[in-house]
């Protein structure tokens, strides 16, 4: 649990998104897949 609000769980999800960590499908995430 993290003990957050919505406001900033948002913000960090979209952060993971663009820093191309998750992928967001719709109204869910998956975690791409490493390169390597």
């Amino acid at each position: 649990q993290l003990n957050t609000t919505r406001r900033y769980v948002l913000a960090f999800l979209e952060h993971l998104d663009s820093a191309g960590i998750t992928l967001r499908q719709g109204d869910a995430r998956k975690l791409r897949q490493q390169r390597g």
